[in-house]
């Protein structure tokens, strides 16, 4: 009989105790860092690639600050395998430190090469699983301008590979801390 009170006891405290618990925990983002290669591909398709919806481009996107060294990203080995190739051209190489907030999908954030050739907006959900969500164009030397929608569940620390027949994207997402706030 007293196992029963103390159950019950417990979860009428409980009832009571929970939502009085501070919602900080799910305003409080956490920290990943980013790395996405882009590379261009031979295209082996007969598919007409020309004629492709565009995706609206979010108004509210944010410009990543880059790692400083190329070898900070988790896809340094990636990117110059990629470069010494005879098939595949890199065109893209970038990493940084992002916040993403649960339950939501998180701000855009724009990634482009300098020569234009690719442009895109990648973006992070926090849930019950993490996913990645990616909008690419890749303009192509023939003018084609090739797109890439995908959204993609995603495992820390591994190597996720999004396919487009005359493109392709690497992306890998790492936990990091917080950055530093600089005083002045």
């Amino acid at each position: 009989m007293l196992p029963r009170i103390s159950v019950k006891l417990s979860l009428v405290f409980l009832l009571f105790v929970i939502p009085l618990l501070p919602a900080s925990a799910a305003s409080t983002p956490g920290w990943y860092q980013m790395a996405v290669v882009v590379f261009a591909q031979p295209v082996d398709t007969d598919e007409d690639l020309s004629d492709q919806p565009s995706f609206p481009w979010p108004e509210d996107m944010r410009q990543p600050s880059p790692l400083v060294a190329d070898a900070q990203s988790g896809l340094y080995s990636a990117y110059d395998r990629l470069r010494r190739s005879r098939d595949y051209r890199p065109l893209l190489h970038t990493a940084w430190v992002q916040p993403a907030y649960p339950q939501r999908i998180n701000a855009p954030y724009h990634i482009g090469a300098f020569d234009s050739s690719v442009e895109g907006v990648v973006r992070l959900q926090r849930g019950e699983y993490l996913r990645v969500l990616v909008d690419m164009e890749y303009r192509a030397p023939d003018g084609t301008v090739h797109r890439l929608s995908e959204k993609r569940r995603v495992k820390f620390n591994e190597t996720h590979y999004l396919d487009h027949p005359a493109f392709g994207v690497l992306i890998r997402v790492s936990p990091a801390k917080a950055p530093e706030i600089q005083s002045q």
